[in-house]
């Protein structure tokens, strides 16, 4: 890596670039944030990033997956000079399921995407095109400064990291589970030395994330004449799934707080705070069946086999009779062999805000993201991103980020590129 005065120049003019390119970035992030792209028909998000990318001389071509779905791919190439790294940029095109069609307006307002003062607020935003339209402005600035890197530099867009899962009446490639974009991507050869995953983290360095669960509780019964129901007090014997069903997400729920207390422990860099919770009950009137799904965040190396047999314990001390089944696993990682990423990332960081990096939120490090994808590959993979900001439109109340950090993320983003990659001084 080049560290002379000829780097600090360089480093000056494309923080400079990018400053320059403020409204640049907030037209960007309203332009991709309001064209809509749930998981599984992410095609024309890609479609635009491609477009601009082309526009702006940068070399790229689309993965398609369907019809409607496709990653997108950047590439700067690399001299081969020197001893800078390859490295990947990644953030993801879905935003989540689709809008149902009687969707509130609220709903459908925080699909898109605005600015409210010195914020930008949506879902898609935050999740995930603001930071993909960071790393955009990054590229494009150092392409512009005709900066060369020694090593090669990609740049991905991918789908379906939002993706549901196989399960019940949905099923086939539209619903593969979370990360089927990145995995499709490596697999069809873009590969890199690291991979930097740009999502929030509140400026922390989020170096491990925990997998995921996806965990169906079958409750049997038979349905009864209403006029000959008989029922006791307390919950006896009974063929209603629908009230045996009641019983035991309230015992789950119970369970899903101990087993965050007793799974909550710390690693080099952060916290795992791995959750749980009921995400939905589905039965049939007819048939007289319940099921419910519980989504379970593991630990790295943890067994999912033995998430199954606790619920399944559960159901058992209650005597509620249960099929209990694991439908989608995603494990989590620790990243491996990434100090050359995080280095160049810290010392970014430092140089923008004469500080280090803060520790990641749990929450940042308690869920699934695409880091675990490279991660699992093989290619040392971190995240960084924003802080969150709060706001009153959405369910979660934290579809926003300012404006100013998700500029100086691009700011921090370009530097890394270069302390990792590499410049050509000539």
């Amino acid at each position: 890596m080049m560290r002379d005065d000829t780097q600090d120049d360089t480093l000056q003019a494309l923080r400079a670039s990018i400053a320059g390119a403020r409204a640049d970035l907030v037209e960007l992030c309203l332009q991709l944030g309001n064209l809509p792209s749930p998981h599984a028909q992410e095609r024309a998000a890609a479609q635009f990033v491609l477009d601009w990318l082309t526009a702006s001389g940068i070399e790229g071509w689309l993965q398609p997956i369907t019809e409607r779905s496709a990653n997108v791919v950047g590439h700067l190439p690399g001299t081969g000079a020197g001893a800078g790294a390859s490295l990947i940029l990644n953030a993801h095109l879905d935003t989540g399921p689709a809008l149902a069609p009687d969707a509130p307006d609220a709903e459908r307002r925080i699909e898109g995407a605005w600015v409210d003062g010195e914020l930008i607020i949506g879902k898609g935003v935050i999740n995930d095109k603001g930071q993909l339209c960071a790393f955009m402005i990054a590229v494009r600035a150092i392409h512009r400064l005709g900066i060369r890197l020694h090593g090669d530099l990609y740049l991905t867009g991918v789908a379906f990291e939002t993706g549901k899962p196989s399960v019940d009446a949905h099923q086939g490639i539209d619903f593969p589970g979370e990360g089927f974009g990145a995995k499709w991507l490596i697999d069809r050869g873009v590969t890199a030395d690291f991979a930097l995953v740009g999502e929030t983290s509140g400026f922390g360095i989020v170096t491990a994330e925990c997998g995921e669960a996806s965990i169906k509780v079958h409750v049997p019964g038979k349905r009864v004449y209403t006029p000959r129901v008989e029922r006791s007090a307390e919950l006896g014997p009974t063929s209603n799934a629908f009230v045996k069903a009641a019983h035991l997400v309230v015992a789950i729920e119970r369970w899903a707080v101990e087993y965050t207390a007793r799974e909550t422990r710390p690693f080099p860099g952060g916290r795992f705070v791995p959750k749980a919770q009921v995400v939905n009950v589905k039965g049939s009137e007819a048939s007289g069946w319940c099921d419910i799904h519980v989504d379970v965040r593991i630990v790295p190396g943890k067994n999912p086999e033995h998430i199954r047999r606790e619920i399944a314990e559960v159901s058992r001390a209650l005597g509620v009779e249960a099929k209990v089944s694991v439908y989608q696993y995603s494990r989590g990682h620790i990243a491996q062999d990434a100090e050359p990423l995080i280095a160049a990332l810290k010392a970014a960081h430092r140089a923008l805000f004469d500080a280090e990096p803060p520790a990641p939120p749990a929450a940042e490090t308690s869920m699934w993201r695409d880091v675990n994808v490279f991660n699992e590959v093989g290619i040392p993979a971190v995240c960084y991103g924003p802080p969150r900001q709060p706001e009153p439109f959405s369910g979660a109340r934290d579809r926003a980020m300012k404006i100013d950090d998700l500029l100086a993320a691009t700011q921090v983003y370009a530097a890394t590129i270069l302390n990792l990659c590499g410049v050509d001084r000539h």
